[in-house]
């Protein structure tokens, strides 16, 4: 039995580096990015923007995701996600005892809400963004421990950055996503 306990230890450490590696990666890959570039030249317009913005994530090769963007409401400073019908199932399976997404009549899934206010880049402290903080206690664990920032980079367009809390004020950098109307 004791033995059966150190393969299962040492697989779960293996396990555990090979995901802090794979991080480590992306978090890499995200620095060396041209949109790193394109974000630190980004402004902010003085508000988070207002209504739906259709997005487009910039992971693992720009690879199709099921997120459809965004959803602001400006004037009380939150918004949320929204997602395809697949997202929408993949979200029940990932947080199933997430209770606060709503399902509109597209079949799309609206989900993990998050607040809105400005401040300096998280790993550019030289840009001000606008902040997309998703550490309420109504979202999932996993949820809570991401911060988006955003920019205005055109005329109702912006780029964003992911970030994911990893211990303390420590962050890494999963990668990017554009949102335009």
């Amino acid at each position: 039995m004791r033995s059966y306990i150190k393969k299962i230890s040492k697989i779960l450490v293996i396990i555990l580096i090979l995901f802090v590696a794979f991080l480590g990666i992306l978090n890499f890959a995200s620095t060396q990015s041209s949109y790193q570039t394109e974000f630190t030249k980004g402004t902010i317009t003085g508000s988070a923007p207002s209504g739906f913005y259709p997005g487009k994530a910039h992971v693992l090769g720009d690879a199709d995701v099921p997120w459809l963007g965004k959803s602001f409401d400006s004037k009380n400073q939150n918004g949320h996600n929204l997602f395809s019908p697949t997202g929408g199932t993949i979200l029940s399976y990932a947080t199933p005892f997430y209770s606060k997404s709503t399902v509109d009549t597209a079949g799309n899934t609206h989900a993990y809400y998050f607040k809105t206010y400005e401040g300096y880049g998280i790993k550019d402290p030289n840009t001000k963004v606008i902040k997309l903080d998703y550490s309420s206690p109504e979202n999932p664990w996993i949820i809570r421990i991401i911060l988006d920032e955003i920019v205005a980079v055109g005329k109702n367009e912006y780029l964003g950055k992911i970030h994911l809390k990893i211990f303390g004020d420590h962050y890494i950098t999963l990668g990017y996503f554009g949102l335009k109307k």
